[in-house]
């Protein structure tokens, strides 16, 4: 059914959940109070994603397999960061089927996705260019020409723009079937009139690695691990570990782990409002240390575990 929608929020863990068709996890990885907002386009054949945030993060993508995903940034100040490779200004990265990679942010950004069914990407690319198209087996990043990116951001900024100050414009028939269809033309030649970043195995070994690592900390959501018991699992030695950590998710294991328990231990915080389980509970279930946890905490979060239960109950 097209339709929009923009939703704004302060919570990580909520976040992440309205974009749980893509997220599997998210960390913030600094300090500070986070805000994001997404907004969501819902065309007959294609949905549309402009996403705003506000602090660096990591994403743990994890995508469906009867999908296809196209996703760039459209501010050249905002980069974004998959598997540990920059999209450079006029770039696109097409995703792989069912892929699943790190996407990181440092800083303020603005990114975007389109997102669409196997075989309506195959319908697509008969219809304009008289060939099928699948996903790849593994993600490619593309450079379509410059008007065709441009071309395709343009649609896509104005798509948002209507949704977010205007969304009674998208009940109209008539602007829905000419939007996808500019959308999809443009799309069709993004993705099949394009040069391809070569990349190595090296890059594709490294992603197998960082997916594991995200497996173990899933295993064991209860313990506080250890950098050296992870490479120890994953079988990589701690200066091949310790650089693959920063060239993709922009912080150490140990520090991302950390972060990672805490954001978990705020979810827990603020969802517990008025239950019974008590902040030196939360803090021992997430791995710390009841007496050093509210310091830890209010380094990442700039308020203590007790300010943000209140304002929870506030909300």
């Amino acid at each position: 059914m097209p339709g929009s929608s923009t939703s704004s929020t302060s919570d990580s863990e909520d976040y992440r959940a309205d974009l749980g068709d893509v997220f599997a996890g998210l960390v913030v990885t600094t300090p500070g109070a986070f805000t994001a907002c997404a907004t969501r386009i819902t065309l007959p054949h294609l949905s549309l994603l402009c996403a705003r945030e506000n602090l660096s993060r990591v994403a743990f993508v994890s995508l469906p397999s009867d999908r296809a995903f196209i996703s760039f940034s459209s501010e050249p100040t905002h980069s974004i960061v998959w598997r540990g490779l920059s999209l450079d200004q006029g770039e696109i990265m097409f995703h792989g089927h069912r892929e699943r990679l790190h996407q990181r942010t440092d800083g303020r950004s603005c990114w975007r996705m389109i997102e669409l069914s196997t075989a309506s990407l195959a319908e697509l690319a008969i219809i304009e260019t008289g060939a099928a198209l699948a996903p790849p087996a593994t993600g490619q990043i593309l450079r379509p020409s410059p008007n065709d990116r441009k071309r395709l951001v343009r649609i896509h900024r104005e798509a948002a723009r209507l949704a977010e100050t205007r969304p009674q414009i998208l009940d109209h028939p008539e602007v829905i079937r000419g939007m996808e269809a500019e959308l999809g033309e443009v799309l069709a030649a993004c993705l099949t009139n394009a040069e391809v970043r070569p990349e190595t195995e090296t890059v594709r070994r490294a992603n197998e690695i960082m997916v594991g690592f995200e497996e173990i900390l899933t295993a064991h959501p209860d313990r506080n691990l250890h950098s050296a018991e992870v490479r120890d699992q994953l079988g990589v030695s701690d200066r091949a570990f310790r650089k693959l950590c920063l060239t993709v998710l922009g912080v150490g294991a140990g520090r991302y782990m950390h972060l990672r328990r805490l954001g978990q231990a705020r979810t827990a915080i603020m969802r517990a409002r008025d239950e019974k389980a008590s902040i030196a509970e939360i803090a021992r279930q997430a791995g710390f240390n009841k007496h050093r946890f509210s310091a830890h905490y209010r380094a990442a979060f700039g308020e203590t575990p007790s300010m943000t239960r209140q304002r929870a109950r506030k909300m």
